[in-house]
């Protein structure tokens, strides 16, 4: 079953929005915050804390030998970014693929304080969040980067993503194919060189 499509926010309109309700916020603590965001049907909530900027796509140059799930290389803020499908990487089934026309899409960039050039592909920003707002499903049999699942009060599924254990994680750092991630040692070279 497909949801309505609703209208989506511009860009400007919408960190405006993020922009407000951050400053609101700096008076109250806040138990946890969010960014609602949705790849391909699949709802995820990044942490405020660990996520940087929203950009609108821009030129992205393919990558020979990666991983399927990344979907090239783009030029942001001067630095070189890998942008993924987050979903294909966690493992997840896609709940609605994107429809003909309707090919509106983000780069939400992992903070630079991670230390990784990474954006994620999202489709739609579900604005913020708090604890609030959710019941926590579970933690356990969750893949590396999703911190735990938990659904809202209308009963959709979310996962809460941890973008440090996915800065961290080996397979995110190396995205190169098997074939083309193994390490030459130095009796390869002289073995190599000798023949």
């Amino acid at each position: 079953m497909t949801e309505p499509v609703a209208p989506r926010p511009s860009l400007q309109a919408f960190q405006a929005e993020l922009a407000r309700k951050l400053a609101e916020s700096a008076d109250r603590p806040l138990a946890s915050g969010w960014l609602g965001v949705s790849w391909q049907g699949v709802r995820a909530l990044l942490p405020l804390a660990q996520a940087g900027e929203i950009f609108h796509p821009t030129l992205m140059q393919r990558v020979p030998h990666t991983q399927p799930w990344v979907l090239g290389v783009a030029s942001l803020r001067g630095g070189l970014t890998l942008v993924v499908d987050w979903v294909r990487y966690l493992g997840l089934p896609r709940q609605t693929l994107l429809r003909d026309g309707d090919d509106t899409v983000y780069w939400v960039s992992i903070s630079p304080a991670l230390g990784l050039g990474v954006a994620l592909c999202v489709d739609r920003l579900l604005g913020l969040h708090t604890s609030a707002d959710f019941v926590v499903e579970g933690a356990g049999e969750c893949p590396v980067g999703v911190r735990q699942l938990c659904r809202d009060a209308q009963g959709q599924r979310w996962l809460e993503l941890d973008l440090i254990a996915l800065a961290q994680s080996p397979d995110f750092l190396d995205p190169r194919l098997p074939a083309f991630a193994r390490q030459t040692s130095v009796s390869d070279t002289v073995r190599s060189r000798d023949a």
